[in-house]
């Protein structure tokens, strides 16, 4: 035979060897595309597919993701300015962009942003899918085919992929991270070469640049595997030998991790400052509500871990310990290790490790796609070596018989749960009564098994998706895909688009994060990396808030528009037209006087003159009128009050005098209750049960009518329960004089302002000593000087950025600096190093290997 035939012939193998790879990766895409047109969700049919966290975060931070990388956007990498009046963006790349799949963006019309999204999920599956029968096959490379499609499939269609990770886009990372990893550390271990030592640790970076939260769980997992793969691997070698192999995967891994370092180290700082949920206590579930999601098609996102893996692989990974094909010790280990790992979900410490010892507000088992892909693995490891005796056959089919018939009354099983486990059962045992034929004999209908098996977990793959969806919809609020409503305010902003000379605010007509996904500059911003400061500052200012601090809500208050220049506005009237409007506003960057005017009214009222610098609010004393049916008491600077009957429903009145023709305006952070604003009726300001313990939603300042012409101001309070109100609660504004402060802010704005994707530069003329003020909050990591001098950190002013200049400063450059970069950069140049001098030193060793056999063999 040629050297040309036998390289062709090879090359058939190996394409012959990887051709599973991309046949699950089709087959899991398939599955779940077909379960959205059963199941008629975006983009099959008019059920929408935008679940809470997918709707309000990932779709709108895609689009601004696109905006960015087409050059639209106002921001950078390093800071966003649509959102919070100008955020860090760091956090958010990496908790919600940061996957190499969010490009797929580009492919597609910014008004068809939901259909990327919808596309990046389908493709992050079809590549765990590809990246699990990837590693199954060279884990076991004598493993049937088709059997190593079906593993896969089952493996990136698991219960915590579709139940969990289905909205959360970013997390279907992780479960792309675990496969691969262990694929990455299973050539190190096979192959040893200096190519495998390489380019390993670059795709740990990419992996951990994705979503840096599930790939740590997934790191962890992927340790467990090869900690498994070294005590028991019966054709690794000596121990040594694959103890040498465990350390280069890990330093291969931690040198990956270590590459990462310019993203994490300032992610990790921005985690740390962000805006705390309330601590959560670890409860453990009851174990048959725990094992019932073992089952396929099982609910319960948020409160139970989704670990079902399909019918047929959950009984060849129950098979695994009974069968004697497969190496006892293998088994041991394998066995404790799996079981461990399954019963460290329900411990207190190893839950703090599973999340970086910060347990979640919610979804507390977030790490259960990790032990979805140990039992895929074990399951095949015991299908490669052939499941023929009693016992491997029989145990598993009662251990899933008996579970099923436990769990059948709970909440966890829907329907389908209820319908595919016996009939899929039942199948898998047929096909094994009909390999029982010998090899050689009635291939035909070994062939039939195998497909019919192939046919079952791939239906029960899309029954239990499409079953998934629709339980989890019952109860999960669903945001609408971009439509005429998007399209008209889209083409509102803009009409206005003006920055920096101005912000557009888009309000919160879809999400709460409309800035990023309709354009412009508003305060709506939504973010589990929100820094504390941000969220303090705002809600100061008489912005409510809701998700423990996380979601700042825009009072739409003519004086925080004209502190933050936001120059034009959506605004919804009547109900389904939008209409935009605009108002005279202070600039991006004033200047003021060297020491502030610092306002003495109470609360947000004074806190927004003292940001405006100017007096136009009128705070009086009110008295509060309790009718019959409620108690009212006046104590700590705040009317408390409350129905005296259980459940009923009492209105109150505030009353005070201000200046005839001003605006009313009501300041009640955690009244619950309603209020009458004129010409509107009866709003609701916070509703009952939300201030539950910890900070979860406070109410905005909100506008309820103008004074009479007799100067009296009544304002009308509706409760049903107990709740406070301050005693100064009513504040009156005069227009007249907004416009006097306004008019002030722009006759003393700098000659010139250059405001780039992270930083502020203003030139103006000397005088006297001023204080110059950019209209964004102060978060740590601003850093100004003034004439080109040592850049410090600035002060503030009412929140805001605020740097003090003498009589002769001419100019101010403020630039945002992310927290850990340089000390990133430094560690990853110090990895980059080490990975080139280890290959270095493992290329000479290979060399000196060489040349000894050679001199060997001529001697």
């Amino acid at each position: 035979m040629s050297a040309d035939s036998r390289r062709v012939r090879q090359t058939s193998a190996r394409l012959r060897f990887w051709l599973p790879v991309p046949a699950a990766a089709l087959a899991a895409a398939a599955t779940f595309i077909v379960s959205g047109i059963i199941r008629g969700t975006y983009p099959f049919g008019p059920l929408p597919r935008n679940t809470n966290d997918l709707g309000q975060q990932f779709v709108p931070m895609h689009a601004y993701l696109r905006d960015l990388l087409t050059g639209q956007a106002p921001g950078d990498f390093v800071l966003n300015w649509s959102s919070g009046y100008g955020v860090p963006f760091f956090g958010d790349f990496m908790a919600y962009l940061g996957s190499s799949l969010s490009w797929i963006v580009l492919l597609f019309p910014r008004d068809k942003i939901d259909l990327a999204l919808f596309a990046i999920a389908t493709t992050a599956i079809a590549v765990a899918a590809a990246a699990m029968t990837g590693y199954l096959r060279l884990l076991r490379p004598s493993g049937p085919v088709w059997l190593a499609v079906v593993a896969g499939v089952s493996y990136a269609t698991c219960g915590w992929a579709i139940d969990d990770a289905a909205y959360m886009t970013e997390w279907l990372n992780g479960l792309i991270a675990f496969p691969t990893i262990c694929l990455l550390c299973e050539w190190i271990w096979r192959k040893r070469s200096v190519v495998a030592f390489v380019v390993s640790p670059l795709v740990i970076t990419l992996l951990w640049t994705s979503h840096f939260y599930t790939v740590y769980m997934a790191t962890i997992g992927a340790a467990i595997v090869v900690l498994a793969r070294v005590l028991s691997d019966p054709a690794g070698g000596s121990f040594l030998r694959r103890i040498g192999g465990g350390i280069q995967c890990l330093i291969a891994v931690a040198v990956g991790i270590a590459l990462a370092a310019p993203l994490l180290l300032p992610t990790y700082e921005l985690v740390k400052t962000a805006t705390p949920s309330p601590d959560e206590t670890f409860k453990p579930l009851d174990w048959y509500d725990f094992l019932s999601r073992l089952l396929p098609g099982s609910e319960g996102v948020g409160s139970s871990p989704g670990l079902a893996i399909g019918t047929v692989m959950l009984l060849f990974a129950l098979s695994f310990p009974f069968n004697r094909a497969v190496p006892r010790w293998e088994r041991l280990v394998w066995t404790a290790f799996v079981g461990l790992t399954l019963w460290s979900m329900q411990l207190p410490f190893p839950h703090e490790v599973w999340h970086g010892f910060d347990s979640p507000n919610g979804s507390p088992f977030r790490q259960a796609f990790v032990i979805a892909g140990m039992l895929v693995v074990v399951g095949w490891m015991s299908a490669a070596a052939g499941v023929r005796n009693f016992l491997a056959v029989v145990v598993p089919l009662l251990l899933v018989g008996g579970l099923f018939y436990q769990v059948q009354d709970l909440p966890t099983l829907t329907p389908t749960t209820r319908q595919v486990v016996p009939v899929v059962a039942g199948v898998a045992l047929l096909a094994f009564l009909l390999t029982r034929w010998r090899p050689g004999m009635f291939a035909w209908v070994r062939r039939a098994a195998a497909m019919l098996l192939i046919g079952a977990v791939l239906v029960e793959a899309t029954l239990s998706t499409a079953a998934i969806d629709e339980a989890r919809a019952k109860f999960m609020h669903e945001y609408d895909p971009w439509g005429a409503k998007q399209d008209r305010i889209a083409a509102l902003m803009e009409t206005a688009r003006d920055w920096p000379n101005i912000r557009v605010s888009p309000s919160q007509y879809t999400t709460v994060n409309d800035p990023m996904l309709m354009g412009g500059q508003g305060a709506e911003y939504y973010t589990s990396t929100i820094q504390d400061t941000l969220s303090k500052a705002l809600i100061e200012l008489g912005f409510g808030y809701s998700s423990y601090g996380r979601a700042p809500i825009d009072p739409k208050n003519p004086v925080v528009d004209s502190v933050f220049a936001v120059g034009a506005r959506v605004q919804e009237k009547p109900p389904g037209m939008f209409e935009l409007v605009r108002r005279e506003v202070g600039p991006l960057v004033t200047l003021r006087p060297g020491t502030p005017w610092v306002s003495t009214d109470p609360g947000a009222f004074g806190v927004q003159e003292a940001a405006l610098g100017a007096d136009v609010y009128t705070v009086p004393e009110t008295e509060l009128e309790s009718g019959k049916g409620a108690t009212a008491a006046r104590r700590n600077g705040a009317f408390s009050m409350r129905p005296l009957a259980e459940g009923a429903t009492v209105d109150l009145k505030l009353t005070t005098t201000c200046a005839p023709g001003t605006d009313v305006y009501l300041w009640g952070p955690e009244f619950v209750g309603g209020a009458l604003i004129s010409g509107d009726g009866w709003r609701q300001i916070l509703k009952p049960g939300v201030k539950r313990p910890g900070i979860y939603t406070g109410a905005p300042m909100t506008w309820v009518g103008k004074t009479q012409t007799n100067g009296s101001v009544t304002v009308e309070l509706r409760v049903s329960g107990p709740t406070r109100i301050p005693e100064r609660a009513i504040g009156c504004l005069d227009n007249n004089r907004l416009k006097a402060a306004v008019d002030q802010l722009r006759q003393n704005k700098p000659a010139s302002v250059d405001v780039g994707g992270h930083d502020v530069t203003a030139d103006f003329e000397p005088g006297t000593a001023r204080t110059l003020v950019i209209s964004t909050i102060n978060t740590a990591g601003w850093e100004c000087s003034v004439d080109g001098g040592a850049a410090t950190a600035p002060g503030t002013l009412s929140g805001m950025i605020s740097v003090p200049v003498d009589a002769n400063a001419r100019s101010v450059a403020c630039t945002y600096v992310p927290r850990g970069l340089s000390d990133g950069l430094l560690i990853a140049a110090a990895a980059l190093g080490l990975l080139v001098a280890s290959a270095g030193l493992l290329l000479i060793g290979r060399a000196l290997a060489r040349w000894r056999r050679r001199r060997r063999t001529a001697a």
